[in-house]
């Protein structure tokens, strides 16, 4: 019952943030002409897996739009996207991922972007027009999780 209240007073359901994060990927493999900006709010931190700290999204933002212009082939699968709603107006989206790149580099050649283990962590929020909004996302690769380091 305390999950169905938190849907009812938020006004988020988990079906529309699980919409939002696969829309997020459309764009982020070259097929939608949505824009990545629409999906955060000004305000909003990214942290990715190479920075040592959280950014400004439109820093990040300007970085990925340039990998969408360039980007030949892309392709994102998701796994199981699993979503928790605060009735606050706040959906919290963690799934891991796995993303794949082609496209031309400066060069004339070829580079190749493989994340073969990513996680993913993305909070949304309501923005004062009632659209959800990214407010933070944290994304980072890992290894194998079926492999196990050897002892030593």
């Amino acid at each position: 019952m305390q999950c169905y209240a938190a849907l009812m007073t938020s006004g988020i359901s988990p079906e529309q943030i699980r919409a939002e994060v696969e829309r997020f990927w459309r764009i982020m493999c070259g097929k939608s002409i949505d824009r990545l900006d629409d999906l955060y709010a000004t305000s909003a931190l990214v942290l990715t897996g190479k920075a040592r700290k959280p950014e400004p999204a439109q820093a990040a933002l300007a970085r990925r739009s340039k990998q969408i212009n360039a980007a030949g082939d892309a392709v994102a699968e998701l796994g199981v996207i699993e979503v928790q709603v605060a009735d606050s107006g706040v959906a919290i989206a963690s799934y891991t991922y796995k993303f794949h790149q082609k496209r031309a580099d400066q060069y004339g050649g070829v580079s190749q972007r493989h994340t073969m283990y990513g996680r993913a962590t993305q909070i949304f929020q309501l923005d004062g027009r009632g659209i959800l909004r990214i407010v933070h996302e944290h994304l980072s690769a890992a290894t194998n999780p079926e492999v196990q380091k050897s002892a030593s």
